[in-house]
């Protein structure tokens, strides 16, 4: 749970998220996004994407899977935020740092990389995503359904259901100061397409 400390995103009182369905029971909240935003992983290639890698296809992702949900969807957080402690990215500086991530992705580049660089950019990119957090709610899963299009688009592939939910979020904690375990994590998780 993300604190923020008085939200404009949730209901007054709580840290339970405002939401189109008005739902007001954390846990209730919590199982109904997570059906329909598998059901939404699992049909976004149904979809027009946005050519390229841009930070328009990051919040094109965010708004796909969290449109039923959320109002918010697709929209850069407009608040500050910490987890666990860790103070994300200023909410100020979400645009300009965003523009920088995404200059560093080069698919014709990280296709012709050897396996441990493309795994290790992958992590970068991962890592840096993270730690902007630019989304209210919903970042890990947008950040992973980004990293599996471009790795599909390199000739590889991932399955994040493959990979212990828990897992994930240990090694993305740990990247912040160091991205050995993420790269590990990755390393094992990549798979070349046939």
């Amino acid at each position: 749970m993300y604190e923020a400390g008085n939200s404009k995103y949730t209901y007054k009182g709580t840290d339970i998220l405002k939401n189109k369905l008005n739902i007001q029971d954390e846990e209730l909240l919590k199982e109904y996004e997570t059906r329909i935003v598998a059901f939404k992983i699992a049909t976004i290639n149904s979809q027009k994407l946005p050519q390229g890698y841009t930070p328009e296809r990051l919040r094109f992702i965010h708004k796909y899977l969290f449109e039923d949900i959320f109002d918010f969807a697709g929209e850069y957080r407009q608040e500050n935020i910490t987890k666990d402690n860790f103070r994300f990215s200023e909410y100020e500086y979400i645009e300009e740092n965003i523009e920088r991530i995404f200059k560093s992705i080069n698919i014709a580049e990280m296709k012709k990389m050897p396996f441990q660089k493309f795994v290790e950019t992958i992590s970068y990119i991962m890592t840096e995503l993270n730690v902007l957090h630019p989304f209210r709610e919903g970042n890990g899963r947008t950040i992973r359904e980004l990293v599996r299009e471009i790795c599909f688009d390199c000739g590889y592939a991932i399955d994040w259901y493959e990979i212990n939910h828990d897992d994930i979020l240990k090694v993305a904690k740990l990247a912040v100061l160091d991205e050995k375990e993420q790269i590990k994590m990755l390393r094992r998780s990549i798979k070349k397409l046939n």
